[in-house]
């Protein structure tokens, strides 16, 4: 079983700082990608929410804070700067960003990176498991991304699902259950070849769209009371 490379924005205005940053996290396996601008840190942002959020203060007229806190999505986030800015500093701590001063070495850096992905999955985990996991002999016929599939066990916050292994297992899903007139989005936790021609795996149900989020529940209600 190979988990997908976690996902991280850099948002730097700076070139050459943009360009070592970027050959630092790709050479150590992650799925990074840049914004130069705080404007292409938001449709970024807008678009596929990362994993981590890496920016720096400085962003033309705006900060990386801003960035932060204009996100649709929350999403961790480490903000570096050249200035020390007790305030600022204060700021990024209340919500929930590590503040670090350059120069940073790469090593320092790529452990914060590992810490603060490490509590993201640790959160993402507690939240599927704190509720109560429903089997489902036999599994429920789905379509994942328009292939027939089974959902296997159902929870509040999450799913576990075998699909056609037809390319690349996949980062995130789109559930439709015909049954209940139902489509949910979740976001992949893990996935393993099951034999030659499948994927099974797990995923957490996406809690942005509340209307769908909700009638998951119901769906979910219903199976318990089998």
């Amino acid at each position: 079983m190979t988990p997908r490379p976690a996902k991280i924005l850099l948002v730097d205005d700076d070139a050459a700082t943009r360009a070592g940053l970027m050959e630092l996290l790709t050479g150590a396996g992650y799925d990074a990608r840049a914004a130069a601008t705080f404007e292409e840190g938001m449709r970024a942002l807008r678009a596929d929410t990362p994993d981590l959020l890496i920016a720096d203060v400085r962003l033309g007229a705006f900060n990386g804070l801003q960035l932060l806190v204009s996100s649709p999505r929350s999403v961790p986030a480490i903000v570096i700067t050249g200035f020390a800015d007790p305030v600022l500093e204060s700021d990024a701590r209340q919500h929930g960003a590590d503040y670090v001063l350059k120069p940073v070495t790469p090593s320092v850096l790529l452990d914060m990176v590992r810490r603060r992905l490490a509590q993201v999955e640790t959160s993402r985990f507690d939240t599927l498991r704190r509720w109560e996991r429903i089997s489902v002999p036999g599994g429920i016929p789905v379509r994942i991304d328009d292939q027939p599939a089974r959902l296997l066990d159902v929870s509040y916050g999450g799913l576990r699902f075998q699909m056609p292994r037809t390319g690349a297992p996949p980062v995130s899903i789109n559930v439709s259950v015909t049954a209940a007139d139902l489509t949910v989005r979740a976001d992949v936790v893990w996935h393993a070849e099951l034999g030659e021609h499948a994927w099974l795996g797990g995923a957490a149900v996406s809690q942005t769209d509340a209307v769908a989020a909700r009638e998951w529940r119901t769906l979910v209600d219903s199976l318990n009371k089998r």
